[in-house]
């Protein structure tokens, strides 16, 4: 058989297959309509024989009310009489519905005895009515019950027996008919999974090994070994194919025979010139092969050059501003002891050692940017570690202060959040640029006017989300997507090398977080950093944090 026709029959198979699972679903579901069907129709006439059987207490007490109120009881009667009716009417057309024709006699009978009796009743309840006295009430009552269980109720019960017990027996059926089809749904759709998987593995098998046995002919005639013969044992495509491959390797054969020999007559006519040719190949390539490695030196020396002056602009920029804090407070420390004459008090101690530990923070953020552009981009040696966001924060704007108190008022919110994973020294660097690009977005001396807030909590993903906002001129929409770009920025020549964003948005990047950037122009500029948090499986650890 063909490969198509091997298909075809596959195809013929799987649709079969689909179409008898297809056929015993629609039949399950047509039984489980028609049991839905008949088990409404015997509840409704249940239902009905409810009514019906009510009816010993509702009509006496209908028709004596309405005599006692001197209304005429024929009228109440009619009514009750035509619901009766109208009862059994829709019990017969119930019983139509459900039973079949050969006990479709016999179960209308039945009901007309009933329909007989409970009419027949009806008529001298309303007869004995007219009768009743001042204080026979109760004693109508109490005749026209006992009437009702002893002329209606023997018909009454037999009929609503043979109705319950067929309403259990569909029941019993119906729950025997579905156990069958829940083993069904699962037996057929098995069996047809497992005739397709069957016929598919088997096609799939023959027509991989005869691609492989293909194939690997066709890699050997590459190879050049045209002695290759493939086996052609089916009559399909891949047969035709494997005798085609074979009249192919054997005109091969002759055909590199007759050029081995042609080549051999040559080989000797020529090997003097060949000799010469192969000489100045080398040398061509000798020659070729130097000029292409003093080419790539170059090339590694300028992108090296390249990767220096970019750290190197980075680093200058970075280290700035830590550089200002630190000569500040040493300044300051330095004024203040010349200014003291003996040992100092115990506040002035505070205030010296509070200036001094500030600018080691800072040396230290100097330390570290040194440290990067030392070894170029490469891994630090910063501690990563549990670090609370708050206390990085607030020593941020401590570093920030002098660039931030002529031009607008700092708001601080970051108490409550918890240890987030990375380097503190890190986290420190990236909000000291942000801080220090917000008071720049601000022109001098309008501190009341304008607003730097800090904030700091915990997000919807569960990570900490920190937020550098300001009231400045804001960002132009064309430039949001350029500002984590090297060397761009919007500061004037010598402000600014355009570095400073780029190394935040690595430095998160390395802390497995995420930077965005939201702005307004006229309204100001809202940078968003989420960190992971810090949990407890992760144990403290120096590790390098590639930025």
């Amino acid at each position: 058989m063909t490969v198509r026709g091997k298909i075809l029959l596959f195809a013929v198979v799987a649709v079969g297959l689909v179409a008898v699972v297809g056929g015993a679903l629609f039949h399950l579901a047509s039984q489980g309509v028609t049991s839905t069907r008949e088990v409404f129709s015997m509840q409704e006439q249940n239902t009905l024989y409810g009514k019906l059987t009510g009816d010993g207490i509702w009509v006496p007490h209908a028709l004596l009310e309405a005599h006692e109120h001197g209304q005429d009881t024929r009228g109440v009667f009619d009514g009750q009489l035509r619901r009766a009716k109208e009862d059994f009417e829709q019990l017969q057309e119930l019983v139509r519905q459900e039973v079949e024709p050969e006990a479709l006699l016999e179960e209308l009978t039945r009901l007309g005895q009933v329909r007989e009796a409970h009419l027949a009743w009806m008529r001298r309840t309303q007869a004995r009515v007219r009768e009743v006295h001042a204080g026979q009430e109760d004693r109508f009552l109490h005749e026209a019950l006992d009437a009702f269980h002893g002329e209606v109720m023997p018909y009454l019960d037999a009929a609503w027996q043979v109705k319950r017990t067929r309403l259990a027996e569909h029941k019993r059926q119906r729950l025997e008919d579905l156990r069958v089809g829940l083993v069904l749904s699962v037996v057929v759709p098995l069996v047809a999974l497992l005739l397709v998987l069957g016929m598919g593995g088997t096609l799939f098998i023959t027509m991989r090994r005869s691609s492989l046995e293909l194939l690997r002919g066709a890699e050997r005639i590459g190879r050049g070994d045209f002695a290759t013969e493939l086996p052609a044992r089916s009559a399909d495509e891949y047969g035709s194919m494997a005798r085609a491959f074979n009249r192919m390797a054997a005109e091969l054969r002759d055909t590199v025979r007759e050029k081995e020999r042609l080549a051999k007559a040559e080989a000797e006519a020529s090997e003097r010139e060949m000799r010469r040719y192969n000489s100045l190949l080398e040398e061509t390539v000798r020659r070729r092969t130097a000029e292409l490695e003093e080419a790539n030196a170059q090339l590694l020396f300028a992108d090296r050059l390249a990767t220096v002056g970019q750290l190197a602009a980075g680093v200058g920029h970075e280290i700035n501003n830590p550089l200002a804090f630190i000569l500040a407070n040493l300044r300051f420390a330095r004024e203040e002891l010349e200014r003291m004459q003996g040992a100092p008090s115990s506040e002035d101690r505070d205030e010296l050692l509070a200036a001094l530990t500030e600018a080691h923070e800072g040396a230290e953020r100097v330390r570290l940017l040194v440290q990067d552009l030392k070894m170029l981009a490469r891994a630090d040696d910063a501690q990563s570690g549990p670090v609370d966001v708050g206390a990085v924060l607030r020593s941020a704007s401590k570093m920030a202060a002098h660039e931030i108190r002529h031009r607008a008022r700092l708001v601080m919110q970051a108490d409550g959040v918890p240890l987030v994973r990375g380097s503190a020294a890190r986290l420190c660097q990236v909000f000291l640029n942000l801080l220090i690009n917000a008071a720049h977005a601000i022109l001098p001396g309008q501190v009341e006017r304008h607003e730097i807030k800090l904030t700091a909590r915990v997000a919807v993903d569960a990570r900490v989300l920190v937020e550098v906002s300001d009231s400045g001129c804001g960002i132009p929409a064309e430039n949001l997507e350029r500002i984590f770009r090297p060397f761009f920025t919007t500061k004037p020549a010598g402000v600014g090398s355009g570095l400073g964003l780029s190394v935040c948005q690595r430095i998160i990047a390395a802390h497995g977080g995420d930077i965005s950037v939201e702005s307004v122009v006229g309204r100001g500029t809202t940078f968003r950093i989420l960190l992971p948090v810090h949990t407890a499986a992760e144990a403290p650890a120096a590790t390098e944090m590639a930025v």
